[in-house]
């Protein structure tokens, strides 16, 4: 990866070019992003704008074709990586990764044609291979495109910031392989949100739970930076103790990620505590 990396910081064409081709393969626009961030945190907005709009050749494509998600995420690549460029705090970084994933959320609005076409693709997966039954409630109902559809549009905002992230650490990684060897493990191990921050993403959260409008919609939104946070705790609990435990700290923390569908909600409670009690500094001593 460190030699992907130097190859596309040797020059504007090689950047370029690897946004394009990467933004061309179904699976890979992360990779896209990624190549964004890193042209952005190292040269810039104005040398990551260039590199975006060559990147945007083939997401536009999408965008004809109903699908926006490709031109939201390199957007985002450039506004939100610029964001923790001049900040150099991940916490402005995760304010800025809160309001781009509301937006794309409130965009679903506006996108009743792309919608549309989801509708018609979940149907024929429905058709050609997904169960036919779904449980909801307990219950044993069949499984529609509205239902999988009304999942999806919960959750896109969600789903888009993840997106989002990945590219935003994996360009972040980049930058300090080539320019900060370690820099990166450091920092991540040292992410922690502000209590004031995280206190109000939980009041944000508790009145979505309760069905309070417009923030029902938005609850997995806010998710995010307290998920951030606990994971950034469990990699520096990992580094710490994984040897006086003889366990492989590699195994733990691919366990970690690979329970991270069943485990979220202790990783978001686990960010939201960190915040209070600072478990690594308790751990340090």
């Amino acid at each position: 990866m460190r030699g992907f990396a130097n190859y596309v910081m040797s020059g504007r064409l090689p950047a370029a070019t690897m946004a394009v081709l990467f933004g061309l393969i179904p699976g890979f626009v992360l990779i896209s992003g990624a190549i964004v961030v890193l042209v952005t945190l190292r040269r810039g907005i104005a040398e990551g704008l260039q590199i975006m709009l060559w990147a945007l050749l083939p997401a536009l494509l999408l965008l004809r074709l109903g699908d926006p998600s490709t031109v939201l995420l390199l957007v985002g690549a450039l506004l939100v990586s610029w964001v923790l460029r001049v900040t150099q705090r991940w916490q402005s970084a995760s304010i800025a990764l809160i309001g781009y994933g509301l937006l794309c959320q409130i965009s679903l609005r506006f996108q009743q044609a792309y919608l549309e076409r989801m509708r018609t693709v979940l149907a024929e997966l429905i058709a050609n291979g997904l169960p036919a039954q779904a449980a909801v409630n307990g219950e044993v109902t069949p499984l529609t495109a509205d239902m999988l559809l009304a999942s999806y549009s919960q959750n896109y905002g969600m789903f888009q910031m993840l997106l989002l992230l990945g590219a935003l650490v994996l360009g972040r990684y980049w930058q300090a392989a080539l320019y900060n060897p370690g820099g990166f493990r450091q920092e991540f191990h040292n992410l922690r949100f502000d209590m004031r921050l995280m206190a109000l993403l939980l009041i944000l959260i508790g009145a979505g739970s309760y069905g309070v409008a417009p923030l029902s919609e938005w609850l997995l939104v806010f998710t995010v930076p307290p998920l951030l946070n606990g994971l950034a705790v469990i990699h520096k609990l990992v580094a710490l103790r994984a040897s006086a435990w003889g366990i492989s700290g590699t195994g733990l923390i691919v366990s970690a990620y690979v329970l991270l569908p069943i485990a979220a909600i202790a990783y978001v409670v686990l960010g939201f505590a960190d915040s209070v009690f600072d478990f690594r500094k308790r751990w340090s001593v």
